[in-house]
């Protein structure tokens, strides 16, 4: 069935012409052009929207977990990853022509050499949810609907078709059966049930079972949730769950399964493998929305060549790139600028897969250099409850940070342009709520890195409203539990814009309470990385000369000068009075008889900042 954009009505913009403030669409996707996006789009999924709606209603998982993606689409999932965590993909000279390379070189394959394979998939794939589906009823069976004489399932008397699956309640469930899955405990109970699954999920060795038991644990805990009882059939239970464990363990199958295809496809195309690293470097940039995080790739190469690492050894994991292999953006007619909003959700399942591909190459000792460019500040990786700490620069033996400042309007500029440019626009309530949650991560990811001790960490803060195709500037850069601060008020912008009303209209309201902007009560960051960094330099921009050092938040010296220099600036002497607020009661803490320069007292090797900055101007 073809998809046509012109027959859904398009909500025009509130308020008149468009603009950056006004781009003319919602932050969600409206209810009519759900057919649009690629979750619910025949050619790519087995699930209608009105049953996955009905299925949201009944079990209360979110509706894009009630999709059940195609054998075919789940193969281009398994491709966009590869590609993306195997092959050397140029990045070329312009932002745009990573996507562009990228998308020749997956075409390219998929054309040449996967799509002849799709009867092999599909083989693999059939049998793989037969497979499923019998572990999944005999674990219901087993566990919630066992019979009193353990002969089987008791199944309620209920309507027949789909209503009658989404309707008819349960009877309490019966004593256990005695027949039931090896090394788990019986019982009638949900509760127990969800439990024993989320048990096996973790320890199970099997990938078959493992997937099993974590869609289950998923499936019926949303029930319970909902009802407060299990509700539904088993049949239903067991499709949902069924489902789900093939979005995620069918990929991974079909990615196994075209394995050697796609390396035999590389090597006829001449595409260049990725070498594996014994000691990678993980280059991960970090931002808002639209903050200018991809025009950084310049400058982390020429970083790469002066580390010695090889550009062309570098994996670019930059998600958005895979958007337009998703979608053919002129399908959307007039809701193009919807091309986001339709792509978003698939996007974040794919990434959510290459998390889980990269995590295996790491046990492999197959992990290549990697430059990583996403918004996520989260991380899908279960083991860790340290915020940041599973993000996939835990595979770096040695890591650099980079963390993008640019202010809220100026990012709310940027992302109309690139609407223009590229085709992607953003609503401007979803981007001043992302603002938030980008420079509210930022000090959590930024102190989880920043006091390892296990690795080599640089972390550099980055001033980004330079014009386009300039450097940026630095705010403060450090390695290993140093920092060093050029830009005061910059440091005070990661606590300051995150006070963004996501109502506004323009820039004339975009703070609710501009009172709160005053750099006084702004310092919390600041200070807290006085208070927990070992040793904390704070030095002129321009020139690079120190005026105050603190070692575990206590003032050790200070340039006399050079500090009343610098606290002629309000936002300077906001910060520097939050951290060590003596040095304007009493007389300075001497300090060297001569000026002392960053570029002097770091060595010269250990300067590997991005930006512009004093002598590295």
């Amino acid at each position: 069935m073809t998809v046509r954009a012109n027959s859904h009505r398009v909500p025009g913009p509130p308020g008149g012409e468009c603009g950056p403030w006004n781009p003319g669409l919602d932050s969600h996707l409206p209810r009519e052009l759900l057919p649009l996006s690629t979750m619910f789009r025949p050619a790519n999924v087995l699930t209608s929207i009105e049953k996955a709606e009905e299925l949201h209603d009944l079990t209360g998982l979110p509706i894009h977990d009630l999709v059940a993606f195609r054998p075919e689409r789940l193969l281009l999932h398994e491709l966009l990853i590869r590609v993306t965590a195997d092959l050397s993909v140029p990045s070329g000279s312009r932002v745009e022509d990573l996507g562009i390379n990228f998308r020749q070189i997956t075409n390219a394959i998929l054309a040449n050499h996967l799509a002849s394979r799709m009867g092999e998939v599909t083989v693999t794939y059939d049998a793989l949810r037969r497979q499923l589906s019998r572990v999944i009823e005999a674990e219901l069976a087993a566990r919630l609907f066992a019979s009193d004489t353990g002969a089987g399932p008791k199944i309620p008397e209920r309507r027949k078709g789909l209503l009658g699956l989404l309707l008819g309640p349960l009877r309490s469930a019966s004593p256990v059966a005695t027949d039931v899955p090896a090394n788990s405990s019986t019982s009638a109970q949900p509760e127990d049930a969800i439990g024993a699954w989320q048990a096996g999920a973790r320890s199970e060795e099997d990938a078959l079972h493992k997937a099993a038991y974590r869609a289950l644990a998923k499936v019926v805990t949303s029930l319970l949730g909902r009802h407060g009882r299990i509700w539904g059939t088993p049949e239903l239970i067991a499709s949902v769950a069924t489902d789900f464990a093939c979005n995620d363990y069918g990929s991974e199958e079909i990615g196994r399964c075209i394995e050697p295809y796609f390396l035999e496809a590389a090597r006829q195309e001449g595409f260049s493998l990725l070498p594996a690293q014994k000691r990678p470097v993980i280059m991960n940039t970090k931002g808002a929305s639209a903050a200018g995080k991809s025009t950084m790739r310049p400058e982390q190469k020429a970083l790469a060549e002066r580390i010695g690492a090889n550009w062309s050894d570098f994996a670019l994991i930059s998600p958005d790139i895979w958007r337009k292999q998703l979608l053919d953006y002129s399908s959307l007619g007039a809701a193009y600028k919807y091309a986001g909003a339709c792509t978003g959700e698939e996007l974040h399942i794919i990434d959510h897969k290459l998390d889980r591909y990269m995590a295996r190459k790491a046990e492999a000792r197959a992990m290549s250099h990697l430059l990583i460019d996403r918004f996520r500040f989260d991380s899908f990786a279960p083991a860790s409850d340290e915020p940041g700490s599973n993000l996939l620069t835990r595979f770096g033996h040695t890591v650099y940070l980079f963390f993008i400042i640019t202010p809220p309007g100026e990012i709310v500029e940027r992302a109309w342009r690139r609407g223009l440019e590229f085709g992607r626009y953003k609503a401007v309530d979803d981007l001043l709520a992302h603002n938030i949650e980008a420079y509210s991560g930022m000090p959590q990811l930024f102190f989880t890195w920043a006091l390892r001790a296990d690795k080599e960490v640089h972390l550099e803060f980055l001033d980004n409203t330079v014009p386009f195709g300039s450097r940026p500037r630095t705010v403060a850069f450090g390695w290993n539990g140093e920092l060093n601060v050029l830009d005061v008020k910059s440091m005070l912008d990661v606590q300051r814009f995150r006070r963004v009303d996501v109502r506004a209209t323009g820039p004339h309201n975009l703070y609710e309470n501009p009172d709160l902007l005053a750099p006084e009560n702004n310092t919390s960051f600041l200070l807290e990385c006085a208070r927990r960094l070992p040793r904390v330099n704070f030095a002129d921009q321009a020139t690079g000369r120190i005026y105050l050092c603190l070692a575990a938040g206590t003032p050790i010296w200070a340039d006399a000068d050079a500090l009343h220099a610098a606290m002629t600036n309000p936002e300077t002497r906001a910060g520097v009075l939050a951290v060590a607020p003596d040095v304007a009661k009493r007389p300075v803490i001497p300090g060297p008889q001569t000026p002392v320069y960053l570029a002097e007292h770091l060595s010269i090797d250990r300067i590997h900042t991005l930006g512009r900055w004093g002598s590295c101007d």
